[in-house]
């Protein structure tokens, strides 16, 4: 089962067989105590524990070995000493929690693994207190807020309102069993590189609409599929184990913009860009025929600032309205085409968002790709002439103004906004 609950009793049982566990713990504290905010579990014994401390005078950040039975104590709602702290659970503990079986490369919270790894999470109760947002100053980096320094001492990123902010508990476990390291795919072959640590008697399958492919996996190794008509949309690659999967990549429409998977290489770019444009524009996609000017080049700049504000999405430019490759034209060069919609988007959209661009070769014409990842907060299309900040959202195909709660909603996910 990919998902499902997890009576919290098995999880207790399960740490307190372990004679270590590696923890990361934000404490913050009220006025009697160290209250535990949120706990994070990792069951692995191949990677050492990097032991960190972070002290302030209303928060704690804590990473560290912790005999099993200990972390169990806490799982379970027992107070714990843990480095020297009086560490309190915040309200009664829960009976059950959420479980997620993941693919490698598969991203949750903000996580992504190149093995396949279960996920257990716990929410607190809604009704305990948030941390305040006093400045951290102390034995650890400085901080704005606490969700601040939460967010930099768990992933070592910038603060996302959505990584966290009701998990009391996440386990993970990592499954090494076997495990799809590299897919390269080509015009004609699909060749995928499988390591693992028990694939004895395992099978890699490639499937798609009208048929299958299936190879016994003899262990670790690269194994081909020859593609004589390419890569069928809708493809699933699958490494099992009879009927219990160790780890697959599903080869839909690509969804440009958003976290890409770093196992996949397509070894020309050709097939790719088909099996994108296949389902058309949408929610995640937006074509153009050339460099736009005038309304067109606003209209791509907000659409750019509403793929940045929720989900992400990719503009193709040297596409026509009825999703024909035309390429982008001889002159100017490539590069200056790529440098003009670069400048638009830095002197247009602020904050400046999350993006990438690139140059796709398809059968000898070129494509732009403008890849806008989600950066969890609201960015403005800005007028060069009135400089009144704009607010867009994605609604299916269609760029829409965003509503006054969806913007507020926005600004709530960052503590830095774009200045009105």
């Amino acid at each position: 089962m990919n998902n499902g609950q997890t009576d919290t009793a098995v999880l207790v049982a399960m740490l307190s067989e372990r004679a270590f566990v590696n923890v990361r713990l934000a404490l913050a504290a009220d006025a009697h105590q160290w209250q535990l905010h949120h706990g994070q579990v990792t069951l692995d014994d191949d990677t050492p524990v990097e032991e960190r401390v972070w002290r302030y005078s209303t928060a704690t950040f804590l990473e560290l070995p912790l005999p099993g039975p200990t972390a169990a104590a806490l799982l379970q709602g027992d107070d714990q000493d843990v480095d020297g702290i009086r560490v309190a659970p915040s309200g009664p503990p829960s009976s059950s929690a959420s479980t997620y079986r993941l693919r490698g490369q598969e991203q949750r919270g903000r996580v992504i693994t190149p093995w396949p790894r279960t996920e257990w999470t716990i929410n607190r109760d809604t009704n305990t207190p948030q941390p305040g947002n006093d400045l951290l100053i102390g034995d650890g980096p400085s901080f704005l807020n606490f969700d601040q320094a939460l967010s930099a001492f768990l992933y070592q990123r910038p603060h996302d309102s959505n990584a966290d902010r009701s998990q009391l508990w996440r386990i993970v476990k990592p499954q090494r069993a076997g495990w799809l390291e590299k897919i390269t795919i080509g015009p004609d072959l699909l060749t995928a590189d499988v390591v693992g640590d028990a694939l004895d008697g395992a099978v890699l399958e490639l499937s798609w609409a009208a048929g299958n492919q299936p190879q016994p996996i003899d262990g670790a190794g690269t194994y081909r599929f020859p593609l004589p008509h390419g890569l069928a949309h809708d493809s699933l690659l699958m490494l099992r184990h009879e009927d219990q999967w160790l780890d697959w990549r599903h080869f839909p429409a690509p969804t440009y913009g958003r976290a890409r998977d770093a196992s996949v290489v397509w070894e020309q770019p050709g097939p790719e860009l088909d099996i994108l444009l296949a389902n058309g524009e949408g929610k995640y996609l937006e074509c153009k025929r050339g460099v736009p000017e005038g309304d067109s080049r606003k209209k791509m700049l907000k659409t750019i600032a509403a793929f940045a504000s929720r989900d992400g999405g990719t503009v193709l430019i040297g596409v026509s309205d009825d999703l024909q490759i035309v390429g982008l034209p001889e002159k100017p060069t490539v590069d200056k085409q790529e440098l003009a919609v670069v400048g638009m988007i830095r002197d247009c959209v602020e904050p400046a968002p999350p993006y990438e661009s690139r140059v796709i070769d398809h059968d000898g014409k070129k494509v732009l790709a403008i890849e806008v990842s989600a950066g969890g907060q609201m960015y403005a299309y800005r007028d060069r002439d009135s400089q009144r900040p704009e607010f867009f959202i994605r609604v299916g195909p269609n760029t829409v103004p965003a509503r006054h709660p969806e913007i507020a909603a926005g600004f709530r996910q960052a503590p830095a906004a774009v200045t009105l």
